[in-house]
């Protein structure tokens, strides 16, 4: 992955991260805040419809014991000795107008149930109500309040009647109520636009007209939950609309006053606090985008000018180690190169006298072909001086790692190679073995060569500190493991390190050496190098015993496939 695909990611991860943690409490808050104010606003709605149908309730029932009152009191100020079956219209229109007022008509009917007297515009005076319902109720509880019916009118009205016993008789009072004026009160509610209250009876007819649509006496296609006491609130669809409802009984429970708001209107606030989050929401949610995309990319360049800056820091380090390393190998490649010119050295004096000879005339074709071989080994030994040149400048470069394939077959004994002079010198066997079966890996020739180089010297200096000048052995050894990884191991029987020693062996500035030995860079930059190639890097040891470093790098086919 690429520098610039892993800070597009990390510019992605701080967006989001800085999107999300805001956005989270920011959506809770609103939402636990929309819930309560929701729920306050739906009790409130609730308490205020309910609060109508009560005190409604309470305006009826007192309208309607109001005209069951003033029919008592016209009832008994009638004398005893006028309630007759020939009582005259005249007495009843003196105690009860007929005309204009609550009451539409008002009738007297005798003990035995025949109207004796009639005060109203229709043609009732004489009829026989013995058998009327209305008339036995009244009888039997004292007053009686009826549904709406058509009766003998055949226009849909309701009654209040009540009775007064003279002796062993009983005389009842009967007056039709007006329908507009009884429905108008009570569809006289304040509660919104929507907001209408009517009543309906047992089976579910109408006993006043309802404002949405609804005539007396027909029935309610709307079916509502069975009430038996008291006040009752629920929520319900009727046709299109759903609506916010209040019951309450009336009438003994002959009625049920209805109180019904739309429920848009009546959660109207719940609306609004609803549309007022979302508003919060989308400003909110606006200012933490831009915020987010602001200074996620300002992280973003900040950390991709720090990584820059550390890159170029590490650049330096690793170059620092390698010249360390370049610097603690510079005596075994004064050897390395001292003995190839001692023998260019010593073919050059011989090639002298070879000349000398050939011009005082004392040459033959064996001084010919002297010449030759002189030439020959020059052109040996210059080319092995180039060679081990190459390698020490080619250790010291400082170049963009450029990862290729690398035969570790042919790679790590040149490795070895290079150190091979100084550990010769220091009476260390130094021994290289590569398995056929391991697998070519991806990774900078330098780089790992570094990593070799400073493993190899570390060895050399545990070697000798146990050892002195004799008796040492480090192994490099490569194969693979079982996931078809490369597997490199360093083996000395040196000085070894402790547990604690190990614990910080990678750690930066970290050495086992003595003051002045070392800078604690070498194993960390190692470390690093490993790492930036999908590898690992490891250490087991033993105090006294030796250490073994191992690496492992990912194969190259290994690499590809997951590639």
């Amino acid at each position: 992955m690429d520098k610039a695909t892993l800070f597009r990611k990390i510019h992605r991860l701080l967006f989001s991260s800085m999107l999300l943690v805001p956005a989270v409490p920011l959506i809770l808050s609103a939402a636990l805040g929309f819930y309560f104010f929701a729920d306050t606003a739906r009790r409130s709605a609730v308490s205020a419809i309910s609060r109508v149908a009560v005190d409604h309730k309470k305006l009826i029932h007192a309208f309607l014991r109001e005209r069951q009152s003033d029919l008592e009191a016209v009832l008994n100020r009638i004398p005893a000795e006028l309630l007759t079956e020939n009582t005259s219209k005249k007495t009843l229109q003196a105690m009860l107008p007929g005309d204009g007022g609550v009451f539409k008509d008002a009738g007297l009917i005798a003990p035995s149930g025949k109207q004796a007297a009639y005060n109203g515009p229709y043609a009732l005076a004489g009829r026989d109500y013995a058998t009327a319902e209305w008339y036995r109720e009244t009888l039997k509880n004292g007053y009686f309040v009826s549904d709406v019916f058509l009766g003998y009118r055949n226009i849909p009205h309701l009654v209040v009647a009540v009775a007064r016993r003279v002796g062993s008789q009983a005389w009842v009072l009967r007056a039709t109520i007006d329908s507009d004026v009884f429905g108008a009160m009570v569809d006289d509610v304040s509660i919104g636009d929507s907001g209408e209250a009517y009543i309906i009876n047992t089976e579910g007819r109408f006993q006043t007209r309802r404002r949405s649509g609804g005539a007396l006496l027909e029935r309610d296609t709307k079916h509502y939950p069975t009430q038996s006491g008291g006040l009752m609130t629920f929520t319900g669809q009727d046709g299109e609309n759903s609506y916010l409802y209040a019951s309450n009984l009336l009438n003994d429970g002959k009625w049920r006053l209805i109180v019904r708001q739309k429920e848009e209107e009546a959660f109207h606030s719940t609306a609004l606090a609803a549309y007022t989050v979302l508003l919060v929401l989308l400003c909110g949610g606006g200012v933490i985008l831009v915020l987010a995309f602001v200074v996620s990319r300002k992280l973003s360049d900040t950390l991709h000018e720090q990584a820059e800056t550390v890159g170029k820091l590490e650049a330096q380090l690793l170059q620092a180690a390698r010249l360390a390393e370049l610097g603690e190998m510079a005596a075994g490649f004064a050897h390395e190169i001292n003995n190839p010119l001692q023998i260019m050295k010593t073919e050059l004096a011989l090639l002298e006298l070879t000349v000398r000879d050939i011009g005082e005339g004392k040459g033959d074709e064996a001084s010919f072909t002297e010449l030759n071989e002189i030439a020959e080994q020059l052109q040996l030994q210059i080319s092995r001086c180039a060679a081990i040149t190459r390698e020490i400048l080619r250790f010291g470069r400082q170049d963009a790692p450029q990862l290729q394939p690398i035969d570790l077959a042919g790679y790590l004994p040149k490795v070895g190679a290079m150190v091979e002079n100084k550990a010769t010198v220091h009476g260390i066997d130094l021994r290289c073995e590569v398995d056929a079966a391991t697998p070519m890996v991806e990774a900078d020739p330098g780089q790992l060569q570094q990593v070799m180089i400073n493993l190899l010297n570390n060895a050399i200096h545990a070697v000798v500190d146990r050892h002195g000048a004799s008796g040492g052995v480090i192994s490099v050894a490569a194969g693979r493991d079982e996931r078809d990884n490369a597997v490199i191991t360093v083996t000395d029987n040196g000085s070894g390190m402790s547990r604690e020693s190990m614990s910080k062996i990678f750690l930066p500035f970290f050495t086992t050496k003595a003051p002045g030995k070392g800078t604690g860079l070498g194993l960390s930059v190692c470390h690093s190098i490993i790492d930036s190639l999908g590898g690992e890097l490891s250490v087991e040891s033993r105090k006294g015993e030796g250490s073994t470093f191992t690496i492992l790098i990912p194969g190259l086919r290994t690499r590809t496939a997951e590639g």
